[in-house]
């Protein structure tokens, strides 16, 4: 168990009053809301991330009081948010990479509208956990696996947009096409156009 899940399951198991007093606050009512809000985070990099402050501790502060009040080494906190910090990076990375389902759709007098409605539909975004920390060809695999899976799952079809030609993998810098049968393809012309609304002069992309 992480250090930071045992100094949470402490101030869960503590006595609400008397860590009130502990951690210096007047209103056990102000103390309830800062602990609470402190056992809803889900790790040290997301409480330390959330940018809390209620006039007396900064999220950084508060933990900081709670390592002091039961004796936790911080240090043990930092060393476990370097190795999140590294991880949520790598998250934030592969989430920008996505699958372009692509139909060459040519518009006729179907409505702008509905099109954006639907644009969702032409993109698949990998699932972070499955692609974080994999090496490119390890994720192109899981990526010729989820067009395998999405080709037979639509029927080759999308509404609206028609029959699907290949799928586009934006990886980084680098963009690969996959045919149909997840089999990577090369000079290959497509055009990955996107069905956009404008509002008051800005293109807005309904994803």
């Amino acid at each position: 168990m992480s250090t930071y899940k045992i100094i949470k399951k402490r101030v869960q198991f503590s006595e609400i009053e008397t860590l009130s007093k502990e951690l210096g606050y007047s209103s056990t009512k102000k103390a309830t809301k800062i602990i609470e809000s402190f056992l809803d985070s889900k790790d040290v990099y997301s409480w330390l991330h959330l940018g809390y402050y209620d006039f007396k501790y900064t999220s950084e502060e508060f933990l900081k009081k709670l390592c002091c009040i039961f004796d936790v080494d911080y240090r043990h906190v930092e060393n476990e948010l370097k190795k999140e910090d590294i991880y949520y990076k790598e998250v934030a990375r592969v989430q920008k990479n996505y699958i372009f389902v692509n139909t060459n759709f040519k518009r006729k007098n179907e409505p702008i509208f509905a099109l954006a409605c639907l644009e969702h539909n032409r993109n698949i975004c990998l699932e972070a956990k499955e692609v974080v920390f994999k090496t490119k060809d390890e994720v192109l695999k899981i990526v010729s696996q989820t067009v395998q899976k999405h080709y037979k799952q639509s029927a080759g079809k999308l509404p609206l947009w028609g029959k699907i030609s290949n799928y586009i993998y934006h990886h980084d810098d680098e963009v690969f096409i996959f045919s149909t049968d997840g089999k990577i393809i090369k000079n290959v012309a497509v055009d990955e156009s996107k069905a956009t609304l404008s509002i008051k002069g800005k293109d807005i992309c309904l994803l």
